[in-house]
């Protein structure tokens, strides 16, 4: 994985995501080959919602978004980060 930090959002694993949607924060998701917080707002945040597991919105997520060589085949996490 690359260590990104770009437009205040920093990537983070999918393992970390998971632990996160499950602690209920708020996780970015974005398709790998786009760049989070761009002009156009590219990404979506997904907070956890009752009756619904992190692989089931993971796989929705990439259904819709996820399809085209130019967007990429699959999901990066990212989280945004707080400035001091």
């Amino acid at each position: 994985m690359k260590q990104i930090s770009v437009n205040g959002y920093k990537r983070i694993t999918k393992r970390t995501a998971e632990r996160l949607y499950n602690a209920g924060q708020p996780v970015l998701f974005c398709p790998v080959n786009l760049i989070p917080g761009g002009p156009w707002g590219i990404g979506c945040t997904i907070t956890k919602k009752e009756g619904r597991t992190f692989a089931q919105e993971v796989n929705a997520f990439e259904y819709y978004n996820c399809c085209y060589a130019e967007t990429g085949y699959y999901t990066a996490f990212y989280i945004a980060v707080k400035e001091v």
